[in-house]
């Protein structure tokens, strides 16, 4: 087996399964509702709702994610089409933890750092937790490791959109993120 070929191989153990239209509208309908809620409750510590506009329609958008640390930075773990607003850095806001905050997206372009970053996601939350978390299925057999996840980078794709926060005018500190979780 060639190279190319195992590393089609080992891409197939992790896929992003999604559900159809109506389910996926109704379900992102039911998260926005609760994130922006003053209570939102336990589910907002990992997930956000982003607030940006379209760079081609000039449309305001909001699109409930999972927020993440890596390396101390915050990021959002996505395959969504969304992420193409942010190849270049954009303005825009985060609704976390019930609070609306001044926010900088900029999608992670190097393969081998998102790569690496969904791995160690995945092995931080543990199995069950970052399937359901990161939004990906892996399928029976070993643990994954970073050439599956290189696949799944290139295959997906998957992507990670680094995320700064401004608490205030002029004050870029990000906010604290609970990354524990059942498992």
């Amino acid at each position: 087996m060639t190279a190319i070929e195992q590393t089609a191989a080992a891409g197939a153990r992790i896929t992003r399964p999604l559900p159809g239209g109506e389910d996926r509208a109704a379900a992102n309908a039911r998260m926005t509702a609760l994130l922006s809620s003053p209570d939102p409750g336990p589910v907002a510590a990992h997930l956000a709702l982003v607030h940006f506009t379209g760079r081609r329609t000039g449309r305001a958008y909001t699109v409930p994610a999972g927020v993440h640390r890596l390396d101390g930075a915050l990021y959002i773990a996505t395959g969504s089409s969304w992420r193409h607003n942010f190849r270049t850095e954009a303005a825009g806001e985060l609704t976390w933890n019930g609070r609306r905050t001044a926010a900088r997206f900029a999608l992670v372009t190097d393969p081998e750092t998102t790569a690496r970053g969904y791995l160690e996601l995945y092995e931080r939350y543990g199995a069950e937790a970052a399937q359901r978390r990161l939004g990906i299925s892996v399928s029976d057999g070993p643990s994954p490791g970073l050439d599956d996840f290189r696949a799944a980078v290139t295959g997906i794709p998957l992507t990670l959109v680094a995320v700064t926060l401004a608490t205030e005018p002029g004050d870029t500190t990000e906010l604290a993120v609970n990354e524990r979780t059942s498992r």
